[in-house]
């Protein structure tokens, strides 16, 4: 079939945007590699089957929608060569203005032709992070009443109850798992394991005073591995990383 100019032009176009949809496919293979992992884990894996933000799913969506997008104006074009060229044209607006502003959903920025990198640890990080900031008003307020913060696992059971072993979003075997408590006693600095047993410990390190605490806690830092890691923060801004890059919480308030 031979093609007039504006459908000539239509397929120019449409190449192009395939071409700048196509960059970001990366972000599509790793949505699908991680959700098969999650899905068919080994006996050994701890998973978070929830591990998926509304930035997941709209940098995993990117590519496809855009191919039908295209597609279609440029199947469009076949019948109204005039109105898909207008259509394509438009989308070499909009398609860089969309893979900027797509982290957005999720609190990030991102590049006119360059999605951020697939945030697939954002969902575990707020968990975790939630569950911190509890641990974190339980032991603040122990510490206004009492002067100090506890230093012995019976201070520390006694103000903090069962809320250190609420259900994590972590899994093994089919398993829901339940959070952890680990007290370390050390000048009050944020406590970093080498080789975490599990996902989900808490490591409440105190100073001997009880005048400074740090809490960090161990992750996978992914949907799924079977090597518990410290969960790591976000980036800061100028790459400036508090406590190695640990997900934390400080307090120092009274005296040492």
């Amino acid at each position: 079939m031979r093609l007039n100019g504006k459908q000539n032009a239509a397929v120019a176009l449409s190449l192009l945007l395939l071409f700048m949809a196509g960059s970001q496919f990366d972000e599509t293979f790793s949505a699908l590699h991680f959700w098969w992992r999650v899905s068919h884990p080994a006996s050994s894996d701890f998973v978070i089957l929830h591990w998926w933000t509304a930035y997941t799913i709209a940098s995993a969506l990117f590519v496809p929608v855009w191919f039908l997008s295209i597609s279609a104006a440029l199947l469009l074009s076949h019948w109204r060569p005039l109105t898909a060229v207008i259509v394509l044209s438009s989308f070499l607006i909009i398609e860089p203005i969309s893979c900027a502003s797509a982290p957005s959903v999720g609190g990030g920025s991102g590049e006119l032709l360059g999605l951020e990198e697939l945030p697939f640890a954002d969902a575990e990080r707020a968990a975790d992070w939630e569950h911190l900031e509890l641990i974190d008003a339980l032991l603040k307020r122990a510490g206004h009443d009492a002067g100090a913060f506890p230093t012995t696992e019976e201070s520390l059971k006694a103000v903090l109850g069962k809320s250190p072993f609420e259900l994590s979003p972590y899994e093994q075997g089919g398993m829901r798992l339940s959070f952890g408590l680990k007290l370390v006693l050390n000048r009050g600095t944020a406590y970093s394991a080498s080789a975490p047993e599990a996902p989900g410990i808490v490591y409440y390190a105190v100073n001997p005073t009880g005048g400074q605490f740090v809490l960090t806690i161990s992750g996978l830092n992914a949907p799924v591995s079977n090597k518990p890691a410290m969960t790591k923060a976000e980036a800061f801004v100028g790459g400036k990383q508090p406590w190695g890059g640990l997900l934390a919480e400080e307090e120092s308030k009274y005296p040492q």
